[in-house]
């Protein structure tokens, strides 16, 4: 695109924006009473103990939500995003009436029974331009607070026979009430829900707990009293299913795991439920208790009832994608599944995505260059098909058996990528003479086999999650162009395996579990593989290439031998009703044997002859594609966001890569992957109405060949920062981040990363948007983390 008309554009949507922020300003403020002015702030007085945050989330009467607190309002060309994204909230009299009666009802129910609101004041705010806009300002005396004097517990029908294995848990759970704190109702009602549960989950399905309270006014104290009333002892009887329609019986029972005649307890029946959830089959699932109704005799066997609904066992998927980036690409989606394959409630699915790659294009040369004769379309496909069998062990154990076929240019070792800038021209910045002019490089593409077998177990609610997976996976590397393929690069046939632990506790703001937008919580993984230890790649080696020699099976065929873990770990902090602080820490080791060496120089098999040279440069392909796959690479929408893919980490000129071999200052700089990585982001998440957020983000880390967490050297912490937008999908949110790499915090000691001689040698300087701005520009679907 002519960057006239692109300025052009620009120039038509910033007027256009201008103008739907001009239409979205607040109606003029004319009433006496104020009502229908836009409240710009809420306030609080007086909240000394009780936040004024917490007071806010429980009130009507809100102020208007501004990106960044309305900073953005007065700066030029920013206002018009500050216009757009404004929630207005209308001021009422009477429903801020009714916000004070709250306010006090809830500092009662937090022990402050004196707290009074002594006044709320509502005055016009700003000068010319924001005449329709109030404030309101509540001021409130809090007063003394209730203490706890004692906490009492009262049995109606105790037994020593019935309280063989009760007494110690009750008093636990009576325990977390404790005298001299401030009475609270939310803890007093909690508490008297846990020792109903106690009881519950011990075979007493009538128990019940009524509570009682005396507050003296006077002293300021309350006094707690708890009266038990037990019931009899009791069984599940029949467990009865209704709702299943055409699903099969067994693999339901199988799963629920309750036998007729077992003690009654809730948590069996909660664990039961959460079972059927898993099954992913039921739209909704209830559990009904069959208890004799009050004032009838209480039966000592409660039947049980499972009421679920059914929803769509088959689905087909249709769809399609794009990716603006580091590369270009276009894909369909079409998919098929099946919930329950062949009956037993197995699920079956298998994916198919064609797409196209238009290479060498990226978001930085999208517009206004010329790509020439290195433009390519490379088409990709992927294909994967997922059986997954419940109840395979034990009723919450699910075998799962994948299959997958890759056909794709990888951006991994980012041997699918344009030549060099940096190495296309000499340091000196002279162009190379036709007569020197660099030989085609290889587009090196993959046809990847991968299958895997093994078992997938939930614990705790579904919280905690285990796998072990046996994976077997081959790749037959190929050229896109008429290049030929790299020295050294032959087959690659990996078997590893697999542990995945995951502890998932991120909740929404009412406390459920939500993983896409948490507002607390965290979130811990840990990803352990080992590779090549088993006597399988041999074996298939000589399945493969017959009985040559072992120089020849090195030539064709490579394996790994290593040991990789990823431990990962994510927090989320609510810095206040709305607002929500992220943290991301995560590591990678890779611990190899004959691979992966902390200093990789492929140039120096052009100082060699003969055999000598094929045997280098060959050792050196098979270090870059194993790498390629087992090493570790960071930079990119999902990482540091300051970088493009992959960027950040050790890269190295490679000969191989071109049909020629041998010059070195013509060779592609290439990341080649490291055996430790550590990434860390910080990022404050800020929501804006129903749709739309922004975010404010700090990223850093680095990719080493060296296990230690800084190099040797120059530590290397390639801070970027940056802000990000997000608007809300069905399918996940949509972001649209911007990083920009704070000046000497990636290599410090160095401030200018265009300068050749401050930049380390084993690194490749990044790239820069329109070949002028430090910043990487990344749209995505989902949360960075």
């Amino acid at each position: 695109m002519p960057r006239p008309i692109a300025a052009a554009l620009v120039m038509f949507a910033v007027f256009g924006a201008s103008a739907c922020a001009a239409s979205r300003q607040p109606p003029p403020c004319t009433r006496p009473d104020l009502s229908g002015c836009a409240i710009e702030n809420v306030s609080f007085e007086g909240d000394e103990v009780i936040s004024g945050d917490e007071l806010a989330a429980r009130i009507a009467t809100a102020e208007s939500s501004r990106l960044l607190a309305g900073a953005l309002e007065p700066v030029p060309i920013l206002s018009i995003w500050d216009a757009l994204t404004v929630e207005y909230e209308r001021f009422d009299r009477f429903v801020l009436e009714r916000d004070l009666a709250r306010i006090e009802r809830y500092y009662r129910a937090r022990g402050f029974y004196g707290a009074r609101v002594r006044a709320a004041r509502v005055q016009r705010f700003g000068g010319p331009g924001k005449e329709g806009r109030v404030r309101v300002r509540i001021v409130v005396s809090e007063g003394a607070p209730v203490k706890i004097a004692s906490v009492d517990l009262a049995w109606r029908d105790w037994t020593l026979e019935k309280g063989r294995d009760i007494d110690r848990p009750v008093t636990e759970a009576k325990g977390e009430l404790k005298v001299g704190e401030r009475m609270d109702e939310a803890r007093y009602e909690e508490l008297k829900k846990r020792l109903v549960r106690v009881l519950t989950d011990r075979g007493f399905a009538y128990a019940n707990v009524e509570g009682h309270v005396d507050v003296d006014l006077v002293k300021n104290e309350a006094r707690i009293r708890y009266t038990i009333e037990l019931g009899p002892e009791c069984r599940f009887g029949k467990v009865k299913l209704e709702g299943l329609g055409e699903l099969p019986e067994a693999p339901v029972r199988t799963a629920i795991g309750i036998e007729e005649g077992e003690r009654f307890s809730t948590a069996e029946l909660a664990d039961a439920e959460q079972a059927l959830a898993d099954f992913g089959v039921f739209g909704a699932v209830a559990v009904k208790p069959e208890l004799a109704p009050p004032g009838q005799p209480r039966n000592p066997v409660v039947p049980v009832t499972f009421s679920v609904e059914p929803s769509a066992l088959r689905a087909v998927r249709l769809g399609g994608g794009a990716e603006v980036g580091s590369r270009v690409e276009a894909h369909l989606v079409a998919g098929w599944e099946d919930r329950n394959f062949l009956g037993g409630l197995r699920r079956f699915s298998v994916e198919a995505r064609p797409g196209l790659v238009f290479y060498p294009v990226e978001f930085s040369n999208l517009f206004g260059k010329e790509l020439g004769d290195t433009f390519r379309l490379l088409p990709e496909i992927q294909l994967r098909s997922e059986l997954r069998q419940p109840g395979a062990i034990e009723r919450r154990t699910a075998a799962v058996l994948r299959g997958s076929f890759k056909l794709y240019c990888p951006q991994t070792g980012e041997f699918c990528t344009k030549p060099d800038k940096q190495g296309g021209e000499g340091e000196s910045g002279a162009a190379p003479s036709p007569a020197q002019e660099a030989p085609e490089h290889a587009i090196v593409g993959y046809r990847e086999y991968v299958g895997s077998i093994g078992i997938e177990r939930p614990f705790l609610k579904s919280d905690l999650n285990a796998a072990l997976l046996y994976n077997v996976q081959l790749n037959s590397p190929f050229t896109y162009n008429s290049a030929r393929l790299p020295s050294g690069f032959g087959t690659l046939f990996i078997p590893y395996l697999q542990a995945l632990v995951s502890y998932d506790r991120r909740l929404n703001q009412a406390g459920k579990p939500d993983r896409v937008t948490p507002h607390h919580g965290y979130y811990i993984a840990l990803d352990t593989q080992l590779a090549g230890y088993l006597g399988f790649d041999t074996a298939i080696a000589e399945a493969l290439v017959g009985e040559k020699a072992q120089d020849e099976r090195d030539k064709r065929f490579h394996s790994a031998h290593d040991i990789r873990l990823q431990p990962e770990f994510r927090a989320y902090f609510p810095v206040s009703r709305r607002w929500t602080l992220g943290f991301r820490l995560m590591t990678g080791w890779l611990f190899t044997g004959d691979y992966g060496d902390a200093s990789v120089d492929p140039a120096q098999c052009d100082a060699l002859a003969g055999v000598d040279r094929d045997r280098c440069r060959r050792d050196v392909g098979a270090d870059l594609q194993l790498m390629q796959f087992r090493g570790f690479f960071s930079g990119g929408a999902t990482s540091n966001r300051g970088y493009g893919y992959n960027e950040v980490g050790p890269h190295a000129r490679v000969p191989s890569l071109t049909a020629g071999g041998s010059a070195d200052e013509e060779a592609p700089l290439v990341p080649i992957g490291g055996r430790l990585l550590w990434e860390t982001s910080l990022e404050l998440r800020i929501p804006l109405g129903e749709s739309f957020g922004t975010v404010i983000f700090a990223d850093a880390g680095d990719v080493t060949r060296e296990h230690r967490l800084f190099r040797s050297g120059a530590q290397r912490l390639h801070l970027s920062a940056g802000f990000g937008l997000r608007y809300v999908t069905p399918v996940g949110p949509l972001r649209f981040d911007v990083g920009y790499r704070i000046p000497c915090l990636q290599v410090l000691g160095v401030c200018n990363e265009t300068e050749a001689a401050g930049w380390p040698e084993d690194e490749r300087r990044p790239g820069k948007l329109f070949d002028v701005l430090p910043i990487a520009v990344n749209l995505a679907i989902g949360e960075a983390f």
